[in-house]
């Protein structure tokens, strides 16, 4: 990485906190999970260009690589922001990637893989699309004859359900019959899980922010709550249970930040898999600890903590959850030969 690049991924970061921390509060939570999108602070996130981050020049980005951009992307945890800047990121760079327009507005990707006849046709189906009421496009990956497509489509080309998640965000089914996508294009830099990989490696990232929130929140709390004449953060259980939520967070970090530097050496669906099954175990405990410092205050309406852990709940099944990752690396050891698992695990990434 070269300090120019430095340089762009670092003012980036830091543009991006100025603007999350004077746009987003709790309203635009309330607003968010009342299924409305905040259009203006979209069109400021849009105006200093954060969603083609990781989009070539040639296509109006930055052209920063993931591991540049997991700043920005972690970002979007730590203010649990309340506009699908990493879906866009993503689907944008997905779609320059495999030379293809990048249409303005929300987009919504799919981490299920939908079928692609001879026709042209998209069938298939996803039960559970984030921010997909909200959206003007949707990004899919399809199969047609063994090879992985990426599809564009209109976001009300198919027939939508609404679900309820615990997140409380926009969310729908999606159900593609006879599809016509927009746009069409082969994706070789996608295996066959198509961008569920790329989705799983957001949401780590996402959650390793939520963590990073969820820990400063609890410090906080632990100093200024007083119990028995003095701070509970003096109370030894409570400075055990906040010592191990710090170090959830800071592997939920490093982790997310392997599948970003996976995904750019090409072995996406490896980070994914690696980051996603420790961030997930690492969220589930994180928020248990999390809810017994704080008590029952921290499931009141009028406090930020739920607002965190109902996020890393939600993100801990998308795209994939820790127990279907770990599975998928479970397997994949066992039908590889054992001699060759340390090399494997220590072999350094080519980034």
């Amino acid at each position: 990485m070269s300090n120019s690049e430095m340089n762009i991924s670092e003012m980036l970061a830091e543009q991006v906190q100025r603007l999350f921390s004077d746009r987003i509060d709790r309203d635009t939570w309330v607003h968010a999970e009342d299924g409305q999108l905040d259009s203006d602070l979209w069109q400021e996130i849009e105006a200093m260009g954060i969603t083609l981050a990781l989009s070539d020049e040639n296509a109006g980005g930055a052209g920063l690589n993931w591991a540049e951009s997991e700043p920005v992307l972690r970002l979007c945890g730590v203010h649990a922001v309340p506009v699908p800047v990493g879906e866009t990121t993503i689907a944008a760079w997905a779609l320059a990637r495999a030379g293809l327009e990048v249409p303005e507005g929300v987009l919504a990707i799919s981490g299920e893989i939908f079928r692609l006849d001879a026709q042209g046709r998209l069938q298939g189906h996803d039960a559970q699309l984030s921010w997909l009421p909200v959206a003007g496009h949707v990004l899919v990956a399809a199969l047609r004859d063994d090879v992985v497509h990426l599809c564009l489509v209109r976001a009300d080309a198919g027939r939508q359900q609404a679900i309820d998640t615990l997140d409380r965000l926009p969310c729908a089914s999606l159900q593609l019959e006879g599809t016509i996508p927009l746009q069409t294009a082969e994706a070789p830099f996608l295996d066959a899980l198509g961008l569920r990989p790329h989705l799983a490696a957001l949401r780590s990232m996402q959650m390793a922010g939520a963590l990073a929130r969820v820990l400063d929140l609890c410090v906080e709390y632990a100093n200024t709550r007083v119990q028995f004449g003095k701070p509970i953060g003096k109370f030894q259980a409570i400075q055990q249970m906040v010592a191990e939520l710090a170090s959830q967070a800071a592997a939920a970090q490093v982790a997310g930040l392997y599948a970003a530097r996976q995904v750019d050496a090409g072995n996406a669906s490896y980070g994914a898999a690696v980051a996603k099954s420790l961030v997930g175990r690492a969220a589930t405990r994180a928020a248990a600890i999390a809810h017994q410092v704080f008590g029952a205050i921290g499931v009141t309406d009028e406090h930020s903590l739920h607002y965190y852990t109902r996020r890393l709940w939600q993100w801990r099944a998308e795209a994939g959850s820790e127990h279907w990752w770990s599975e998928r690396i479970g397997r994949q050891v066992l039908a590889n030969d054992g001699a060759h698992l340390w090399q494997r695990l220590t072999t350094p990434i080519d980034a």
